[in-house]
């Protein structure tokens, strides 16, 4: 599934034009990719020139980088050593914590099936 990274959409509708299946609109002035009509066939994130459009891969890698962006911020201003770890533990649990909401959320859509 693509993703629109709207920091970088710039509104050119290039996207829009090119898509074949009409799953691509303009909200307030930045793509929109409606996912029940997406047909992932790429042709969006091929035509976007400034890469505004990512692929799953690249929207992961996306917002692993922005987590650790978010956290080195505050990391950067605590001064002691235990403060840092302990914050870091925290960040960790979280994860920790979505990932199991996840992992149990595909285990009932798959029993959905």
């Amino acid at each position: 599934m693509p993703w629109v990274n709207k920091k970088k959409c710039v509104s050119c509708k290039k996207c829009v034009k090119r898509c074949p299946v009409d799953a691509i609109d303009m909200v307030k002035g930045k793509a929109l990719i409606t996912d029940d009509k997406c047909i992932y066939c790429g042709k969006c994130v091929k035509v976007c020139p400034v890469k505004a459009i990512l692929k799953d891969r690249d929207f992961v890698e996306l917002r692993i980088s922005d987590n650790l962006k978010a956290l080195k911020g505050p990391l950067s201003r605590n001064k002691g050593k235990n403060a840092r770890k302990r914050m870091i533990k925290s960040r960790i649990r979280q994860l920790r914590n979505q990932q199991k909401i996840i992992r149990g959320t595909i285990q009932e859509l798959k029993q959905i099936k």
